[in-house]
């Protein structure tokens, strides 16, 4: 009667009873069930918060305007920043050069797209060192180190070769802090020793010159005594 009467008890109260009588293994089942459902909510919260399962292709915006570029993007759902700008005088100022991800790429709908533009005006470096005082080399390798390219030099004459004692740029002094484009024209004044110019004589061609004008001078005065003592004769 006892175990009809068991099986005929509501499941509820069953379960309570097998709680009571095995504590221990039922809190390990509850912890264990209670776990599970933990993890399948946070996959399911992932899932929509990742947006896992939607792609997106990344469109070609490159060699566009980059105000139509971004339009695109945005029409796509993409986020575009400018990572990068780049001074090229052969491609029309704010022109996209490149993407990161490339077009073509699979990725995440409303990701930011990084876009590299042309420049509106060339980057400009800051001069951190004097140059002047310094040898040629050393601040034409400064130049290009930084970036400048265009360098002229110029000979001025001085004690000091290969000397650097001037630089300048659009007409001013090159000094230390001062901001040049990269595509500025720097010019050089480097010293040069003056060299002087000797012309080798020949001492018996000389020596013959100065007889042949001693003897062209002295018949003009024979023939003048000549014509004296004539007339006193």
């Amino acid at each position: 009667m006892s175990a009809n009467r068991q099986n005929s008890a509501p499941f509820s109260r069953r379960i309570k009873d097998f709680y009571y009588r095995h504590p221990i293994f039922s809190n390990f089942v509850f912890i264990v069930i209670t776990g599970l459902m933990l993890v399948w909510g946070a996959l399911l919260f992932l899932d929509s918060w990742t947006r896992h399962g939607d792609t997106a292709i990344v469109p070609s915006v490159k060699n566009m305007k980059y105000d139509d570029a971004v339009a695109k993007l945005q029409e796509q759902g993409f986020i575009s920043e400018i990572s990068d700008s780049v001074y090229d005088p052969t491609v029309a100022p704010g022109t996209v050069l490149e993407s990161w991800p490339r077009s073509g790429a699979t990725v995440k709908p409303g990701r930011e797209i990084y876009l590299t533009v042309t420049s509106f005006q060339p980057r400009k470096v800051r001069i951190s060192m004097p140059l002047r005082d310094v040898s040629s080399r050393q601040a034409m390798s400064y130049l290009e180190s930084i970036g400048i390219k265009n360098i002229r030099l110029i000979d001025v004459p001085s004690e000091y070769p290969d000397l650097v004692l001037g630089a300048k740029y659009d007409g001013k002094n090159v000094e230390p802090g001062m901001m040049v484009p990269v595509t500025a024209l720097i010019t050089l004044e480097v010293g040069v020793v003056p060299t002087v110019t000797t012309v080798d004589v020949d001492s018996d061609a000389l020596d013959a010159a100065i007889d042949a004008a001693i003897m062209g001078m002295e018949p003009e005065g024979d023939a003048s005594t000549d014509e004296n003592s004539a007339l006193y004769d």
